[in-house]
């Protein structure tokens, strides 16, 4: 069945419209920070199931825990600001989404391998945050796709260019391919970003000038003088009953994520365990989120810049505490963090992310500053927050 519906085209960026419907097998959006490229492809892809029906639409990140406030709440969002929930069933405790004209969504990350090998019928495919990504990943995707299908057959890609480094640019810029279609969109782009959204990227002009070319100007940078270099990626995971001792810090967060991180200290090495990062959550949902990874007698230290939220986390019973603030306490912190080696489970994604991007300020001259940027770094205050007792002991040791 396909089903005609009337919507007002001003829902959609303009610079988006003429690629509601496109038929290249692959579909790359990139650009910078605020372009609103993920917001319309969650709405292409829900005009494309009830226009051509039939589709089945497998959508990816690189952890599947993180679709559900990210990928999944997009295509949900859009659903309901249009009114369309007669035409679909919405089911977030599997995190599909059916239409009524034989139209699927599911959401899955690449860590649950053998249940995508199980789908049948893709007809499209859509990975958020394309760069956390391989090009194995992508190559093995592709091959999900063949056989028959109603109409066409398509990958869709949205990404920030961080790395001129990537494979993404090297498989899809430098040898154009004519099956493939590219649109670099920015904030400027974006018709529906409010004046405080405008000024937050705008700022990184002043705050780093690089930065401000990523994810202002989305434009292939190299991101230098990275503050950690001196961690890797672990195939492994672990709970806090692998270890003696466990740390856990905490950065708030609403229009920006809340980030909560657990950490093991073992053999002089950090090992980060678990992580929680959501947006727009009120402090009793953060809480309930929060009691899935985290018992309330485990100390959390959390950002003391908002002493009214630590107070509600201890008038409901948790053991929290603020952090030490100040330029002095970051560079305290930093230092401690770049003395030892840090092993990040695969599982922690959102942290790998943070971790890669995490660099110096530099001033208008290109000179580095003794200061990070500050900007995308919830989870590396986190886990600053959660050492800050480790490091001081660990300090004091080394002066006796």
């Amino acid at each position: 069945m396909t089903i005609r519906i009337k919507f007002d085209p001003a829902v959609i960026n303009e610079v988006y419209r003429p690629y509601i419907e496109t038929d290249k097998r692959f579909e790359i959006y990139y650009g910078g920070a605020g372009s609103g490229k993920s917001v319309f492809i969650a709405q292409k892809k829900v005009l494309n199931h009830l226009t051509w029906g039939n589709r089945k639409t497998l959508v990816l990140r690189k952890v599947g825990r993180t679709s559900r406030h990210s990928t999944f709440a997009e295509i949900a969002g859009v659903i309901s600001d249009w009114n369309l929930t007669p035409f679909f069933e919405i089911q977030k405790g599997n995190l599909e989404i059916h239409g009524v004209n034989n139209s699927h969504f599911i959401f899955l990350g690449l860590d649950d391998r053998e249940k995508i090998k199980s789908i049948k019928g893709i007809t499209d495919i859509w990975m958020e945050e394309a760069s956390e990504f391989s090009e194995d990943d992508l190559k093995q995707l592709n091959l999900r796709l063949r056989g028959r299908a109603v109409d066409h057959k398509q990958i869709t890609l949205s990404f920030n260019p961080i790395s001129a480094l990537s494979w993404l640019k090297s498989y899809f810029f430098d040898n154009p391919r004519e099956n493939a279609l590219i649109l670099k969109t920015t904030y400027k782009d974006n018709s529906f970003l409010d004046e405080s959204d405008i000024a937050e990227i705008e700022s990184l002009k002043e705050i780093d000038p690089i930065y401000y070319k990523v994810y202002g100007l989305g434009e292939w940078g190299v991101l230098g003088d990275l503050v950690y270099t001196n961690y890797s990626v672990s195939p492994e995971t672990w709970t806090a009953e692998d270890f003696n001792t466990t740390y856990n810090g905490l950065d708030w967060g609403f229009n920006d994520p809340a980030a909560l991180v657990r950490i093991g200290f073992k053999d002089s090495k950090i090992y980060i365990f678990d992580e929680l990062y959501e947006p727009s959550l009120t402090n009793s949902q953060l809480m309930r989120e929060a009691e899935n990874q985290i018992g309330k007698s485990d100390l959390i230290t959390a950002d003391s810049s908002e002493p009214a939220r630590v107070k509600e986390w201890q008038n409901a019973g948790w053991n929290i505490r603020g952090a030490k603030k100040g330029k002095d306490s970051i560079r305290f912190g930093i230092d401690f963090c770049r003395r030892h080696e840090i092993v990040i489970s695969h599982k922690c994604q959102n942290f790998i992310n943070e971790i890669q991007g995490y660099q110096y300020r530099k001033d208008k001259d290109g000179n580095t500053l003794e200061e990070p940027v500050d900007y995308r770094n919830h989870l590396m205050d986190a886990m600053r927050y959660a050492l800050e007792d480790l490091a001081y002991e660990r300090k004091i040791e080394f002066l006796r």
